[in-house]
């Protein structure tokens, strides 16, 4: 766990989705029965989105572009580009490198680069835990672009039961010393090694990761809470990762929180976009809902190999005069 200094703030952030689907056509389409419809529905899963044959890198490129054109920022100015993802598909073997052809298609030539995974769906925190460090060992380091795509790898692997079910997708995030709103105030994470084989693992260990979950959210979410020197009161939201919304319902009830205070509108809209649903989640909240004065957010995000990470945000704010300060 760290300690609550902060070093950078998120400056701007944006995705890429493609198209929406209903779950429904889905089902239809795969010759499921009623009851997978039923109980996905029920798990809030109404809509995804579904990438045809856009690679990864087009969905990759599709976030990277929605950010410049969203916000004025000068591709020289970037000092680093990290590539992150959940899914191995997700960037080619070497000698090819996928962060090489962004920073190149995209003009910063001055940007180191590289990728980094190895947490699943939660790497995104984790690459954030990351660059704390960095940007406290080099005082030369002052924006940093995270980028993140996924797609399914094929149809079969959407659904994940009651749990989870797969959009494709892709979020950019700037990230900078200098900024002052969205700053990154306290971070903690948890990686249980039992479940490093994720969906290849024995179906019994699948449920009991499946039953500890919400022990683990509550743990992590309140050490997170406890690192920034806040109570779990003085955070506006706990932005969760887009997977079975009644979780985090008794997540909120454990915690002694009202369940409105998990922002879980995005499970029903998007599903899960594997590394993104928190990026998705931010700049949704920040966009279209009130923020009526400086708040603080909690964001949690968990890959299913036993990963989990959290992050604490403080001094965020909605659109002000047509403007949202950094998002």
């Amino acid at each position: 766990m760290s300690h609550p200094t902060s070093l950078f703030g998120i400056e701007a952030a944006s995705h890429y989705l493609p198209p929406r689907r209903p779950v429904a056509d889905w089902v239809r389409q795969q010759g499921l029965p009623g009851e997978v419809l039923t109980q996905l529905h029920e798990n809030g899963m109404m809509h995804f989105h579904q990438a045809g044959e856009a690679s990864v890198e087009t969905l990759a490129r599709g976030a990277m572009q929605a950010l410049l054109e969203e916000h004025p920022i000068d591709p020289l100015s970037v000092d680093l580009l990290v590539f992150v993802h959940s899914l191995p598909t997700s960037t080619p073997p070497a000698p090819a490198s996928l962060p090489g052809r962004l920073t190149a298609a995209f003009g910063m030539s001055r940007a180191r680069s590289f990728a980094l995974s190895g947490q699943n769906c939660a790497s995104l925190l984790a690459a954030l835990r990351l660059m704390r460090s960095l940007f406290h060992a080099d005082p030369a380091l002052d924006r940093v672009l995270l980028v993140s795509a996924d797609r399914a790898c094929g149809e079969h692997y959407r659904n994940l039961g009651a749990f989870s079910f797969e959009s494709d997708g892709a979020s950019a995030l700037l990230v900078s010393r200098h900024h002052p709103y969205n700053r990154a105030i306290a971070f903690a994470g948890h990686v249980d090694g039992r479940h490093h084989a994720g969906f290849r693992r024995p179906q019994a260990r699948a449920h009991e990761y499946r039953a500890l979950y919400g022990l683990v959210a509550h743990r992590l979410v309140s050490r997170t809470a406890q690192a920034s020197g806040l109570r779990l009161g003085d955070f506006r939201h706990l932005l969760p990762i887009n997977v079975d919304r009644h979780v985090f319902e008794r997540v909120a009830r454990s915690l002694h929180m009202p369940a409105e205070w998990v922002f879980t509108t995005n499970v029903a809209h998007h599903g899960h976009v594997m590394c993104s649903d928190v990026v998705i989640n931010l700049t949704d909240l920040l966009r279209h809902s009130s923020l009526d004065r400086a708040s603080n957010l909690l964001l949690f995000m968990s890959g299913n190999n036993g990963s989990f990470a959290t992050m604490a945000l403080g001094n965020c704010h909605s659109s002000q005069r047509g403007r949202s300060p950094g998002i």
